[in-house]
Formats: C-alpha cells, structure tokens, sequence
C-alpha cells in the first residue's frame, strides 16, 4: 500500500485479534478449553446429561450371525450388496486434531503417538461384534469376536493396511466411559486392559468368507516430560517394523484433556518432516531419514507451509462433485490413485485424521505422487 493510501479500516488496530498469531490464538483457547473442562469436573456441570455407557445401553442391539464382512463398498454388478449401517449415536464422535502452530511452553505436559496411514474409525464392540464406524456414523467393516462381550467398547482406531485395527484412544472400556478422563489417564487405562483383557485376542483370525482376518493393536505413546523418551521415539526409523504399516505423522495429547468430540487444540498434528523446525529441536535428534522424507514444497517455513495447505483444502471443497462419477471403492491401503475420471489437485490425506479419505468423499482420490502437497481434512 502506498503512503496515500488509506488503510482497509480506520480501526483495523482495534480489531480482537490485530497482531495475534495462529499460535497465540491456539495457546489461548487451549487454556480456556483446560479451565472449562476443570470447572465442568469441579462444579459436575454435566451430571444430568446421559453419557456415553447410558446412550449405548439404550442403542439396539447389532447385527449377529455371519455378518463378518470385508471393508465395504457400494453395490456393482460384480460384487453382492453389502448391508452398510448408519448410526446416529457414533456420528461426528472422532476427536479431530489442529495444527501445531508452534512448540507448546508446557511440552512436559504433553503425549505423543506415531500415527500409521489407515482409515480413522471408532471400533465398537458389542456382544459378538464389533463394528468399525467412519466419523459421519457410516461402518466401514464388521468383525466377529472370539467371545461374547457383556460390557460394550468403544475403541479410536486407525485402521491400517496390514489390516490392524491400530488403538489411538478409548471412549469406552472395562465399564468405564472414559470420556470425561484425563487423557493420562486414559492411556494408562487403555494399555493396563489392553494387557489384562487380551484386546489384542479378541478378534477372529478369519472373516466368514474364509480371507484373512482383522487385529487389533496398541500405539506407543511417548512421555515428552522424559528427554530418553523423546530421542526414542524421533530417532527411531521406520516408525513400524519394515515401514510396514507406513508412518503418516504424529499426534501430541494433552495430558489434562478430556476426549472432545471434534476438533481440539488440545491434540494437535504434525508430519515427521516438521518435527526439528516446529518443536526447535537439536540436530540429530530426528532421525534424517525422517526429515529427508518431504515434499518438494516444504522448505523448513512450516507456518508458509500450513497455510498453503489450509488454502488448497480450501479450494478443494469449493469444487462442485462430480455426479456423473461411478462409485469408488472404499479404500484402506493408503494407495487409491488413477481412477479414471479423477483429477485430484493434490495427494488429499486426512493427515488431521492420520488417514486417508473416506468414501464419503468419493469424488476425491490421493495420487502416488509422494512430494505433492498433502491436504487436510479438517471437518
């Protein structure tokens, strides 16, 4: 703007937030989520509200029988109609991360899991079933169990190509609704059941079809107030044994934060190769290979990187869908790519997610270019 100009606004300087970074407004509202969430504990705000365990013991029953299915797709000529539910009660219940705009003050107060490419979903068991839900409330799969369940669970999962069911977090388990918990507290709750209970048997190893079945597995999760645990978890390359699954970035908890469902300052998201720049590490601390794994576009500026990010996701969901478009596949491997008839714009990831797009959005496909920019599905 030239000197006889006039400004946008004469009080552009009064606005609320002249001046204030991303990374400020963040800190800011992580503070008053933490303060809301102390009052609603101290003052039993939400006494009278049914929860979770209450709102599920009133759900119908699911389905039994042989029901065990693959992960689900829309009807073709080829393949048999595949019964899919739609459940009100587990729609928009994923907890979704922000950003890390900048290197919290408090990083002793925070957790962290390395997070594999999959498919985001809440794995929920009832009974002899357990049935794996989209964030929109839409199954995806289904799943014998090898036992009968009194109690429900309510897991959050990535489900990965290797076709683990990989547990993030917890709503429900052992009798207890954990949502209003401490995310330290859950954690060590889900890693003692997750022992105790051997979650990890409780899936069968072959669906009714006779393929190859689904597991069920644990996330590290590493301690940022311990300087050993730290190194351990970015100096280790690959993430997963033999790169299999594929690390997509990592997920920081707060460790007084409650489960929230949708989207959260107080978990917030950053791919490896933003790791050193962000947080200020020393050199050598994150292993090189993780760095070296990035994409063109990303020249260390992570704040220049984020918003042209936020700015093709943008853009992307002004595009009108394409109605003349066929079904797509669901897809969980993490490689959709080359359908005819697509033109994506960018590999689309749900990295807030740390999962690929759902069918949900079946007009958008990622590519198999791996230095394209990845976009973020933030709904």
């Amino acid at each position: 703007m030239s000197d006889t100009e006039e400004p946008a606004s004469r009080f552009i300087d009064q606005y609320k937030n002249q001046g204030r970074t991303d990374a400020i407004l963040q800190a800011e509202r992580r503070q008053r989520l933490l303060e809301k969430q102390k009052r609603s504990r101290d003052l039993e705000l939400d006494a009278g509200r049914p929860g979770l365990l209450e709102e599920l013991a009133a759900e119908p029953e699911p389905p039994s029988g042989d029901d065990s299915m693959e992960c689900q797709t829309a009807p073709t000529r080829a393949k048999k109609r595949v019964r899919i539910i739609t459940s009100k009660l587990f729609a928009n219940k994923v907890q979704l991360s922000e950003w890390m705009h900048e290197r919290p003050d408090d990083l002793d107060s925070w957790l962290v899991r390395p997070c594999p490419v999959g498919q985001r979903c809440l794995l929920v068991f009832r009974q002899r079933i357990a049935i794996a839900f989209s964030k929109r409330g839409r199954s995806i799969a289904s799943v014998r169990t090898k036992l009968n369940l009194r109690d429900a669970i309510v897991l959050d999962c990535i489900l990965a190509k290797d076709r683990t069911f990989y547990i993030l977090d917890a709503l429900v388990l052992a009798q207890v609704e954990l949502v209003s918990c401490e995310c330290q507290f859950r954690f060590a709750w889900i890693e003692s059941k997750y022992h105790e209970n051997g979650l990890a048997e409780l899936l069968d190893k072959k669906t009714a079809n006779g393929k190859e079945g689904f597991r069920l597995g644990l996330l590290p999760s590493y301690d940022l107030a311990d300087p050993t645990a730290m190194e351990r978890c970015w100096s280790h390359y690959p993430a997963f044994p033999d790169d299999s699954p594929r690390l997509d970035g990592y997920l920081f908890y707060h460790k007084q934060s409650q489960y929230v469902y949708g989207k959260t300052p107080l978990v917030v998201w950053l791919f490896a190769f933003m790791l050193q720049d962000v947080l200020q590490l020393p050199p050598g601390v994150v292993n090189g290979r993780h760095l070296a794994d990035k994409p063109v576009r990303y020249t260390g500026n992570y704040a220049a990187y984020i918003e042209e990010f936020d700015r093709m996701q943008a853009n992307r969901r002004r595009k009108p869908r394409n109605k003349g478009m066929k079904p797509q596949q669901m897809d969980t491997t993490g490689e959709l790519g080359g359908q005819e008839g697509v033109t994506p714009d960018a590999t689309l990831w749900e990295a807030m997610e740390a999962a690929p797009l759902d069918s949900d959005d079946d007009d958008l496909c990622p590519t198999r270019e791996e230095d394209a920019m990845r976009a973020l599905e933030m709904e």
